[in-house]
């Protein structure tokens, strides 16, 4: 199992600085991402997961409260990370002292946004006739993937040593799927739509050689130029 581990933290160290003291550790050992990009790339993994789940081929933009809240999403991610990066400079000013909690809530509220843009690209590039309808139908719906994040902030912060395994597979999971996702979208955006998945399959399989090339790259050179880090 320890195969797990080590994938999840080269494959993290290619988007994540991994700074022990910004991270969860289960059983002592450090997340493969700091606080808050676990919470992005699980809570991408999430809303990928509920989007595909609920409404599979939809491309239309939420509702304007909905896009309101998104952004105010982005906003706090934003700010928490500004506020971070200032608390590591003693000559300036910061708001409140970092918390991981903080770090992880902001980054699993950004997840949602970034899951939900990029479900909608996603769909909007790959299909010849995408679903025109809003990937989110009801307000219940929103609201229903917020419990889902809440619970994975729940999950994540309780530090349980049985979920050390499990949560770096996730973790592992969520920066290949991520990263596979955006690339396939833009190799369908620049080739022929698909009508149905088996036509799909070709651009999935490219953009997941092409994901884990650039990653595993960064990676390596990470490794090459920064090493202990």
């Amino acid at each position: 199992m320890n195969w797990i581990l080590l994938a999840a933290h080269w494959f993290g160290s290619a988007v994540c600085h991994q700074f022990p003291e910004h991270s969860y550790h289960i059983a002592g050992v450090p997340l493969p991402l700091c606080a808050r990009c676990t919470g992005l790339y699980l809570g991408a993994l999430l809303t990928l997961i509920f989007h595909a789940w609920r409404h599979p081929r939809a491309s239309g933009t939420p509702r304007a409260w909905v896009l309101f809240a998104l952004a105010l999403f982005f906003f706090a991610w934003a700010g928490d990370g500004v506020n971070s990066f200032l608390s590591t400079i003693p000559i300036l000013p910061h708001l409140y002292p970092p918390q991981n909690i903080l770090r992880l809530i902001t980054g699993t509220l950004m997840g949602i946004t970034i899951g939900s843009l990029v479900f909608i690209v996603f769909n909007s590039m790959l299909w010849r006739a995408p679903n025109p309808d809003s990937i989110f139908a009801t307000r219940r719906e929103f609201f229903a993937l917020l419990g889902l994040g809440a619970l994975l902030i729940l999950i994540v912060h309780s530090e349980f040593a049985p979920l050390l395994y499990p949560l770096n597979l996730a973790i592992l999971i969520a920066i290949l799927v991520l990263h596979t996702t955006l690339v396939t979208a833009f190799i369908a955006n620049l080739t022929r739509p698909a009508m149905n998945w088996r036509q799909a399959l070709p651009a999935f399989a490219l953009g997941a050689l092409i994901a884990l090339t650039y990653l595993s790259a960064i990676a390596l050179l990470r490794a090459l130029l920064l090493p202990g880090l």
